[in-house]
């Protein structure tokens, strides 16, 4: 790969994703900035601010953007960067909000959801799922499929409701709270769960990982695994990064292990990216490296700016773009 451009938009946290559009990027940073960015050539589309800061993001329909500040409030940007309303939201929020056809969904730490008019900001549901007796400071993720939106729970699991009025569709247990201490209890949903036509693929922080069918919300398959990261999938595998440095393939209908690379233990590895025959995945000191998705082989590897690269990845088009702790936007394309 070579690289094709780069940006900085300042210091990013480990729980911020960033959002993909069909020609660009979305990002934001802590101390306030978003930018949209054309993804073939890095040019800045517009940009925000928002004053009081950021705490999670990012989230966008390509319309409408979403974040909240870090005083709780839910902020919405329209489509040439400007500002468009705040809500103030009843709790904290490290899961990035979430756009979908001009509607954001919204996860408090409490385990909240709200749904809100992109637009006007009128509030169009709330429901209400228990809490964890602790949460983690780790953020889970919300996709959406024909009307109904998916989302990971501080419980080990996933729940869907209809886009439209909130009501419940499904749940799905990846994972149920084991152990002694608090800390070994935990099961939360971590990272944006992996959607591919009518399978979901999620995991549960240091404790499992699995899939479920997203129509009907049936569990597939689950494995025992310890990690941190969401997971990217195929139509042949499931790919997750584990908490001590291995790269772990599965197969994606059954969740078999294909196979495990096991050469960068230690190196805090972000959440894999599977593009085409390719993982892509981050490390603490900036590198992507670059495995074959038949065997887990490095087949390349290339440097940032040295600061760790903790959210996924992601690919729009042929580009893909990683962003670093520091707030460097790298974009590479294939030789």
């Amino acid at each position: 790969v070579k690289q094709a451009w780069t940006q900085n938009i300042g210091a990013v946290p480990a729980w911020f994703q960033t959002a993909t559009l069909p020609d660009a990027v979305v990002v934001a940073s802590a101390d306030g900035q978003v930018m949209r960015l054309n993804s073939a050539t890095g040019q800045v589309v517009w940009s925000a601010k928002v004053t009081a800061g950021i705490s999670a993001g990012t989230g966008s329909d390509g319309t409408f953007t979403a974040v909240v500040d870090k005083n709780n409030g839910l902020v919405s940007i329209g489509p040439k960067g400007q500002l468009l309303w705040r809500y103030q939201l009843p709790a904290t929020v490290l899961t990035p909000p979430s756009v979908f056809d001009g509607r954001i969904i919204v996860q408090a730490a409490d385990q909240r959801v709200f749904a809100f008019d992109a637009a006007t900001g009128k509030r169009l549901w709330q429901a209400d799922s228990r809490a964890a007796s602790l949460l983690v400071q780790q953020a889970g993720g919300i996709v959406e499929r024909n009307g109904v939106v998916m989302i990971g729970t501080g419980l080990g699991r996933i729940d869907a409701y209809d886009l439209d009025n909130g009501l419940p569709r499904w749940q799905a247990t990846l994972a149920r709270p084991r152990g002694v201490t608090e800390v070994e209890r935990v099961v939360g949903i971590t990272g944006q769960p992996a959607l591919l036509g009518s399978v979901l693929c999620a995991r549960a922080y240091q404790s499992a990982v699995g899939c479920v069918d997203a129509d009907t919300g049936r569990m597939l398959w689950t494995r025992t695994a310890n990690g941190y990261t969401a997971l990217s999938m195929n139509d042949q595998e499931v790919v997750g990064t584990q908490a001590n440095g291995d790269v772990q393939a599965y197969s994606a209908t059954d969740g078999v292990p294909s196979w495990t690379n096991a050469q960068m233990k230690w190196r805090r590895l972000s959440a894999p990216l599977l593009v085409g025959r390719t993982v892509a995945v981050g490390d603490y000191q900036g590198y992507i490296s670059f495995l074959s998705a038949k065997d887990g082989s490095i087949v390349g590897r290339v440097a940032t700016d040295g600061s760790a690269i903790q959210s996924a990845p992601v690919v729009v088009g042929k580009t893909l773009v990683a962003v670093t702790a520091k707030g460097g936007v790298y974009a590479f394309v294939p030789d």
